[in-house]
């Protein structure tokens, strides 16, 4: 007769195989992408897996949806962790339809396609653990045109024409390192853009510019995304210019005049002549100020007569500064880093000034120049080297620009 701890010992074992052979927590690995958990089941059920299809509800968890489906809560909640890094659990979108294999309320398989170019695959594996897979293919994208007429601001007349926000503003980004937006672009001036927008599931996205011209009265100009860079747009590389970006904006700010260029001047508070060291530019209050180029946050103070005063440092030895603002944008302060057309102020009308503006100041080696020439400047590096696969790419472009102005 088995007695004592003995016996407690043979009748816990037997639970313990009971409590595996019930189920037990949901098993997954960590083979291939990632896995929902440690242990292995050590059993698995003889019945076939049955197979249905949900949709998820408005409002509706990953895991809120497969506990509907019949799925265990800690095998759903299990698979909701697996697929965190991929995809949105919490709030995945509404009717997205989701593939089950359910063996009782353990999950053999869930499959799904999140995005047109992803599918998402968890399955048992033999050992019995659940195994993420991934199955990635470019997106189907297709090229819109759209045209219009500049009327006033660059950036409203595209978002007015119909281009994204964001695209808009990587499009006016890659137009101000080439053309003075201030001076150059008047009303009445033609643009074209050609988005590269996704198709099937994602159609409607904002699509990323694939090409643009305008046409100024100081000439036309031509840019391509050449790259793989997401918006990053250059010159045409057969027009004679260097394929890399300005190292700065021509102009900080949109939608400007310039009312006061760098030299001699008759000042107009203190009223005699001294050296204007930067440019003006006429806004309204609260206008946004871009950063003319990536770099660091060096100065963000009040200075004198400049009243709210910004300086950025860039590379290569340059550095801008930004006067009379009326307030820095949020997260604005010395050794914040900054990007190309982000913005960073608001035009305004502190220290000596007769109104609403921007005085804007270029440095280089510690020494302010003309901002004209600065635009002028590259940054090491930003020139491109392969020259042929940019002609390549561009006589790809072009020919879809044809295309499309024949209506195809």
């Amino acid at each position: 007769m088995i007695g004592g701890p003995a016996r407690l010992a043979s009748t816990l074992a037997i639970a313990a195989v009971a409590w595996l052979v019930a189920g037990g927590p949901a098993p997954v690995s960590h083979a291939n992408q990632r896995d929902a958990a440690s242990a292995p089941s050590p059993t698995r059920s003889a019945a076939p897996a049955r197979r249905l299809t949900v949709e998820m509800r408005a409002g509706e968890s990953l895991t809120a949806a497969l506990t509907r489906s019949g799925v265990g809560a800690e095998e759903a909640a299990s698979a909701a962790a697996a697929l965190s890094d991929d995809f949105d659990t919490v709030n995945p979108h509404p009717g997205l339809p989701l593939a089950l294999a359910l063996e009782g309320p353990r999950l053999a398989e869930l499959a799904f396609q999140p995005r047109s170019e992803t599918r998402l695959r968890l399955a048992r594996d033999p050992a019995g653990l659940l195994r993420l897979d991934r199955d990635e293919s470019p997106p189907i994208t297709r090229p819109r045109l759209i045209e219009g007429v500049i009327d006033g601001s660059l950036y409203l007349s595209l978002t007015g024409a119909g281009v994204s926000p964001d695209m808009a503003a990587a499009v006016e980004r890659s137009f101000g390192g080439r053309f003075d937006l201030a001076r150059d672009v008047e009303s009445g001036d033609r643009f074209r853009v050609v988005l590269e927008e996704r198709a099937g599931a994602d159609a409607g996205g904002p699509g990323r510019p694939l090409y643009a011209d305008i046409a100024t009265r100081a000439g036309a100009i031509r840019l391509y995304r050449l790259g793989d860079d997401g918006g990053a747009m250059v010159a045409d590389p057969d027009a004679g210019a260097p394929p890399g970006q300005p190292a700065l904006l021509r102009t900080p700010v949109d939608g400007a005049r310039i009312t006061s260029l760098f030299g001699m001047r008759l000042h107009p508070i203190l009223g005699f002549t001294r050296m204007h060291q930067g440019v003006d530019f006429a806004a309204p209050t609260g206008s946004p100020v871009l950063a003319a180029g990536d770099g660091v946050v060096e100065e963000a103070r009040w200075s004198g007569g400049y009243g709210r005063w910004l300086k950025l440092r860039h590379g290569d030895g340059l550095e801008t500064g930004y006067a009379h603002l009326s307030a820095w944008a949020a997260g604005i302060a010395p050794g914040a880093p900054v990007r190309r057309g982000q913005v960073i102020a608001y035009v305004g009308a502190t220290g000596l000034a007769t109104g609403p503006h921007l005085h804007y100041e270029v440095f280089r080696a510690g020494r302010r120049i003309d901002p004209k020439l600065a635009a002028t400047l590259s940054l090491a590096g930003a020139a491109a080297a392969d020259i042929p696969t940019l002609r390549a790419r561009k006589a790809a472009i072009d020919a879809t620009v044809a295309s499309l102005n024949a209506g195809g």
